[in-house]
């Protein structure tokens, strides 16, 4: 039985990719696995995810059917056999005990999701801003005002296959990592941990606002009310099974 899946999601990642997957495979017990979904790239991301598969064999490449940030982490999750599963992005480095910090979190509190403290840096790993806890300030807080306001890193979670059930598939709304946590907090328990456990690399070509940034208003409204309907959706079809 698989004990932890990491679900990674790559695209023209070769950058920064060595990096991060050296940072999670040495951490993986022997019955965990990385589960790395490809869309098709222009760079030499598939030779690098298929050199750590041929090497390693708790390392699986699967491809993207469709594409786009959104349908490439579904693909990830789909494959996904753990009974517990993180969330990876191709260019972050994450700290050497995250997969034993977040375990003992999900032992000691019963939770279905945890969440964890990190910081963003720049494209050198230096810091730049505070920790996640102190600029995005989702401890603690319900749904209601989670749906309204939340801003979660979808690489700052895990959650059990439970929750990952009832999250796929991920209706094409702005912010997956937004439809992940409303799920689990509707559906169970969500834990929050206080350790830095990530190094969330912003560069020029990923997809997190800069310095702070907001998307526009008519973005942001049409993402909440295509986060509410699907919610509502999900929970219906939930009852009918």
């Amino acid at each position: 039985m698989v004990r932890a899946s990491v679900a990674m999601a790559v695209y023209n990642g070769e950058k920064y990719l060595r990096e991060q997957l050296d940072s999670i495979v040495c951490q993986l017990g022997s019955d965990d696995e990385l589960v790395i979904s490809y869309d098709r790239s222009d760079d030499g991301t598939l030779d690098i995810i298929e050199g750590y598969a041929a090497s390693d064999g708790r390392v699986r490449v699967v491809m993207n059917p469709s594409s786009g940030i959104t349908g490439n982490f579904e693909n990830a999750l789909g494959h996904c056999l753990g009974e517990y599963i993180f969330i990876s992005d191709q260019d972050d480095v994450w700290a050497e005990d995250k997969i034993e910090k977040v375990m003992e979190c999900f032992s000691a509190t019963g939770a279905d999701m945890v969440v964890h403290n990190g910081v963003h840096t720049d494209e050198d790993l230096n810091p730049v801003t505070d920790s996640f806890f102190e600029i995005y300030p989702i401890v603690d807080r319900g749904l209601v005002k989670n749906i309204i306001m939340a801003r979660v890193s979808g690489c700052t979670t895990a959650f059990t296959r439970r929750i990952r059930d009832l999250i796929v598939p991920i209706p094409r709304i702005q912010d997956y990592d937004h439809w992940n946590l409303c799920i689990a907090q509707a559906a169970g328990k969500v834990a929050y941990l206080d350790e830095e456990l990530i190094l969330h690399r912003l560069h020029s070509q990923n997809a997190t606002m800069p310095d702070g940034q907001r998307r526009p208003l008519k973005t942001i409204i049409r993402s909440r009310w295509g986060l509410i309907t699907n919610l509502i959706k999900r929970s219906r079809q939930a009852k009918r099974a």
